[in-house]
């Protein structure tokens, strides 16, 4: 018995704060909603010291709660398994049962829920496994997705085993019987026939169709009520398969051809997260594994796969991997290189094509000839291709690149220089990896000098704590990072460039670039902050958040993060500043009347606790907690979390 009072002391002794660490604030919040609605029938006490009980959802759940190794743990007949919902709930009925004194019986050794926590049949599991409804909010996976829990466990079915016992009279009335019921297996069993019969060209025609009807509706998805349409390839997936396993590689790739350009399409319409693309996806995965088995030429295989992703915009090719992975002969790569070539020489623009798609797909092609070329051994042809496509098409950077590999520096320099003036205008995202290419160059070079007014231009273009510490970086290399960081500082707060000081020790980068710097508010307090924090400088972090304050200034991403990280950093030596700001934040998001804005209020008051805690200063907390409570007195969902913020035991809740 001592096993069992030690559990008995354990579950009274829990505190709100216990239970949400063991499941997380989103399960805990639906497991009282379960418990106020009275879904918790039959509570019980096991021989060990457990707690069994139904809880009702869609349907009855089998639910038992225990102790392991000091730790709350649960099992549950619904999909989730362990430390769900309804294990919550129980809990919380066993602790009303102890404040009420309500006595908690013991369960019989022949109780259902025991053996249905034991292990369930393979219907039961079936319908258990269904999706259950919610009277509030719809079901998510609570710890990561539906997996068979302890109770969930089912003896896998030996199925061949089960097949060979069985006479041929026996097996025809089984298959019979399945295709009478199940439509799905009807059809894969005349596919078989016809395929025995030599009728391929049926499968090829019912395949075709299939795809047709399918890729003429777009996949879509309502995620605000969870509605939407998926297609179903399942069924092509399965043909092709079938095709591919009898030995008809040419008719799976001939079929693959039209499910791509059908699925390009239905995606373009569709509106969904990828659910449309992965079914299409997962069809060409079989017509990529058919290539190499089919009749076409090793270059024409090639072509058939360049083809494809040329024309893929949507990731529908990813198992042409495995086709890439297949070695390849060099003459056959030769021949593939120079039907490119001529490709790109006729190459004409679309109707209605815009500049930036024409020179896209140009450089898309260029891109394959250049792997064409690599693969053959014609490496010497690549940089002259590259220099002629960059003139067309502004490709600069990949022109470097190959400058660059080919240990042709001075040229790539030469080009770098070109590709900046060229595009820094109409593409300033081109000219910005251009330049970066040659500071690496200069990094090579071990110039620090070079690379810190690199640096130092960066930063400028866009201040942040990333571009600070790639300048320090560089200006500690160059032994100037003490005038570097102080010229960067006076610019935050000023708006004077460093390069404009006579005093000025770095030289010029050699990139004359014809661009405006953004025009900005000076002081930029809110970089001038992260950086503050970064150097662990908690009075200059909480000047710069101050001035911000006083400014009124609104940043695009909110407030509540970088108060936070204020917060975090001027803790330990302004603890009443840090124990403000959370309660501020924790403020603005209760002023938003929302449950989910109310949990994150509770995430900064826990902040503020626990400094409070390591105060010493509990006392002001419960006042300032009661308090609270006062205040939103007709905001019961907030009142829930707040309760559990007090600290005590559950059993002496309210």
């Amino acid at each position: 018995m001592k096993k069992e009072s030690l559990k008995k002391d354990f579950f009274e002794n829990l505190s709100w704060s216990d239970l949400e660490q063991w499941a997380g604030s989103r399960v805990l919040s639906r497991g009282q909603g379960y418990h106020r609605s009275h879904r918790v029938n039959e509570l019980a006490q096991t021989q060990t010291g457990s707690l069994i009980a139904w809880v009702q959802g869609k349907q009855k759940y089998a639910t038992e709660v225990d102790v392991e190794k000091g730790e709350l743990i649960s099992v549950c007949t619904c999909p989730y398994g362990n430390n769900c919902k309804h294990g919550v709930a129980v809990m919380l009925e066993y602790l009303d049962h102890v404040k009420k004194k309500i006595e908690v019986p013991m369960v019989t050794e022949k109780d259902r829920r025991l053996a249905l926590l034991e292990g369930m049949n393979e219907e039961d599991w079936d319908d258990e496994y269904e999706e259950e409804e919610e009277e509030e909010d719809d079901d998510e996976v609570e710890g990561g997705g539906p997996v068979p829990s302890k109770a969930g466990k089912t003896k896998p079915l030996d199925l061949k085993g089960f097949l060979g016992e069985q006479t041929k009279e026996q097996l025809i009335t089984l298959f019979q019987d399945l295709s009478e019921r199940y439509q799905n297996v009807r059809e894969d069993l005349m596919d078989r026939q016809n395929l025995s019969k030599g009728s391929v060209s049926r499968i090829v025609s019912a395949v075709r169709k299939e795809i047709h009807e399918l890729s003429s509706e777009p996949g879509w998805r309502n995620h605000w009520n969870h509605e939407g349409y998926t297609p179903d390839y399942s069924r092509v997936k399965g043909r092709l398969k079938l095709l591919l396993s009898k030995g008809h590689a040419d008719e799976v790739v001939k079929l693959g051809k039209e499910l791509l350009e059908a699925g390009i399409n239905q995606i373009e319409m569709s509106h969904d997260e990828g659910e449309t693309g992965i079914e299409i996806s997962s069809c060409l995965d079989i017509v990529f594994e058919a290539l190499p088995k089919s009749s076409l030429s090793p270059v024409e295989q090639i072509l058939w796969a360049i083809d494809a992703e040329l024309k893929d915009e949507y990731e529908l090719c990813y198992g042409a991997e495995s086709f890439w992975k297949k070695k390849q002969k060099a003459s056959d790569w030769s021949v593939v290189a120079d039907r490119l070539l001529e490709r790109l020489n006729k190459l004409q623009p679309a109707k209605g094509e815009d500049s930036f798609s024409r020179s896209y797909h140009r450089d898309n092609l260029t891109n394959w000839i250049i792997r064409a070329l690599e693969n053959s051994g014609r490496n010497e042809e690549v940089i002259p291709l590259c220099e002629k496509e960059a003139v067309m098409t502004g490709s600069y950077e990949r022109l470097v690149d190959a400058l660059r590999k080919a240990k042709r520096l001075e040229e790539a320099e030469q080009w770098i220089h070109k590709g900046i003036k060229a595009t820094q205008k109409q593409y300033p995202g081109i000219a910005k990896q251009l330049k970066d290419a040659l500071r690496e160059i200069r990094e090579k070079e071990g110039n620090w000098l070079k690379v810190a007014a690199f640096r130092v231009e960066d930063f400028i273009q866009s201040p942040s704590v990333q571009t600070f510490k790639d300048m320090k970086k560089a200006g500690e290399k160059a032994n100037l990072w003490q005038e570097i960081r102080a010229a960067a500082l006076h610019y935050l707060e000023s708006g004077k460039l460093p390069q404009t000081s006579p005093s000025w020790p770095l030289p010029e980068t050699g990139v004359k670039e014809e661009r405006e710097f953004r025009k900005s508010e000076f002081p930029m307090t809110s970089v001038l902050i992260d950086i503050a924090i970064e150097e662990k400088r908690p009075d200059d972090a909480l000047k710069w958040y101050d001035h911000k304050k006083l400014k009124k200034e609104v940043f695009w991403f909110g407030e509540s993060y970088q108060d936070d990280q204020v917060a975090e950093a001027v803790a330990d030596h302004y603890p009443d500043r840090a124990i403000d700001i959370w309660k501020s934040i924790a403020d603005r998001q209760i002023a938003l009347t929302k449950p989910k804005a109310y949990v994150e209020a509770a995430r900064y008051l826990r902040k503020a606790q626990s400094l409070l805690k390591k105060l010493k200063r509990e006392e002001e907390w419960r006042d300032y907690l009661f308090k609270l409570r006062q205040a939103n007195a007709r905001k019961p969902k907030l009142i829930e979390i707040l309760v559990r913020l007090e600290g005590r035991r559950i059993v002496e809740s309210a």
